[in-house]
């Protein structure tokens, strides 16, 4: 057999298979011989696209019910949590870049901490974990001498009262005192306590400018946006206002005791006991002695919101304008809608001194009440010595003081007051209390 060359081989090969049918096969085994590449495949990998940014968030646990609080991150990006849970900021950071979370509001009456709140982002972050818990009351004596009465301004225990009745709060933390039996409306700024308007002795109800003018048996105050305070003027049964300069008018009533609506002097009241004004600068009245509420609007016109209480000494409003009644005679916490709806929120007929949820809770003649801006509403429980805290679901707490009335500063039921008759509250959560019988404000403040 002679030489044959792989050139030959392979050129006898195509014609071999040119004399074949052309099926696909054979092509295929003919690009093959030939060195050409196979058939693609079906299907291609697709490529990822980078990564340009990783989302930070985490866990919250132990907000109270009813409570809010904000975050930051990086000192921005605002992130308002109300529930327990995972949570997760809007912005993204980029890969490799930090962030920080920080706390911007925390919940009322509540002590929150972050951990793991701090880092590189390299990947989805969801660790950072927030804890919160209640927060301690700390009870001490913002200006007063124990159980010694008078008429003295200064401060601390310089300070004389004669059975401080009611309280109010502005937004810059001046502190309103209806000061009882010293006829006087006092202030107190930045510790410091003066005599806005009237002066001691009880006397009819004169307007004017500072000690010009005269209240009688002053029970309640209260404090709008513009820092005008009113007055439930029991004595002369009559509601006025002391603008931040001292001046005072007469907004409704007259010295005439009766129960009748109207306008300015022509309405009537019967010994009214407190106060509370909303954003509108309509005036809410307990008025004791005809166990009504009224509504005074800025104009003076009198109407009644709703009947059928027993001797309410305190009132307040929120910003949705629902009404908080402490019914004293009724040991109760009564609720009026908007619309003249009245409930009662917590407390029965009975006296008692239990915490509980509604009915289940006790109050043994509560003065005063005050509401935070998450609903929470506070009373000044006069006869158990103590301040309460009732959440918007009706759930009833001690905040501090015991049944045992004394003067000792100090932390919850560590502390003691003598006849809390007043309560406010201001926009961080501390509460200011007139204390009728020991003869001091007091201040309550959030604590670790």
């Amino acid at each position: 057999m002679g030489y044959l060359s792989p050139i030959g081989s392979s050129f006898a090969s195509v014609k071999r298979m040119a004399d074949l049918p052309m099926t696909l096969a054979s092509l295929c085994l003919l690009l093959s011989a030939c060195g050409g590449d196979s058939p693609p495949t079906s299907s291609t990998s697709a490529s990822t696209p980078p990564i340009t940014s990783y989302t930070i968030g985490g866990t919250i646990t132990g907000l109270a019910t009813s409570e809010s609080m904000t975050l930051l991150d990086n000192g921005g990006d605002t992130l308002t949590l109300a529930a327990n849970g995972a949570f997760t900021f809007a912005t993204p950071v980029a890969p490799n870049q930090a962030y920080a979370v920080t706390i911007n509001t925390s919940p009322m009456w509540q002590n929150c901490v972050i951990t793991n709140d701090n880092g590189v982002a390299t990947a989805k972050v969801t660790q950072v974990k927030v804890t919160c818990a209640a927060a301690s009351a700390q009870v001490s004596t913002l200006a007063g001498q124990p159980r010694t009465a008078g008429s003295t301004n200064g401060s601390g225990t310089g300070v004389l009262f004669d059975f401080p009745s009611g309280v109010a709060v502005d937004a810059s933390g001046n502190v309103y005192v209806a000061d009882s039996f010293s006829n006087e409306i006092r202030q107190i700024t930045s510790g410091v306590v003066s005599t806005l308007a009237g002066s001691p002795g009880p006397g009819a109800a004169l307007d004017g400018t500072g000690s010009s003018a005269s209240f009688y048996d002053p029970t309640g105050v209260a404090v709008d946006v513009s820092g005008n305070v009113y007055v439930a003027d029991h004595g002369n049964n009559e509601i006025r206002i002391v603008t931040p300069l001292g001046v005072v008018s007469t907004l409704a009533g007259s010295t005439t005791g009766g129960a009748a609506d109207g306008t300015g002097a022509l309405a009537r009241f019967a010994g009214p006991s407190a106060v509370a004004v909303d954003v509108s600068g309509n005036v809410y009245v307990a008025d004791h002695g005809n166990n009504e509420i009224r509504i005074v609007t800025p104009a003076g016109v009198v109407s009644t919101l709703a009947r059928s209480f027993n001797g309410p000494e305190g009132v307040a409003v929120d910003a949705s304008g629902n009404v908080y009644v402490a019914d004293s005679g009724n040991n109760e916490i009564r609720k009026i809608t908007p619309t003249g709806v009245v409930s009662t929120l917590a407390g029965s007929t009975t006296s008692g001194s239990a915490d509980g949820t509604g009915s289940g809770a006790s109050f043994d003649y509560p003065a005063g009440v005050a509401v935070d801006a998450s609903g929470n509403v506070y009373v000044a429980d006069y006869g158990n010595n103590e301040i309460r805290k009732i959440t918007p679901l009706g759930v009833v707490t001690t905040l501090a003081g015991s049944t045992t009335p004394g003067d000792v500063d100090g932390t919850g039921s560590a502390a003691a007051f003598d006849g809390p008759y007043g309560v406010a509250v201001d926009a961080s959560g501390n509460v200011y209390v007139a204390e009728y019988d020991g003869q001091e404000i007091r201040e309550i403040t959030p604590g670790p």
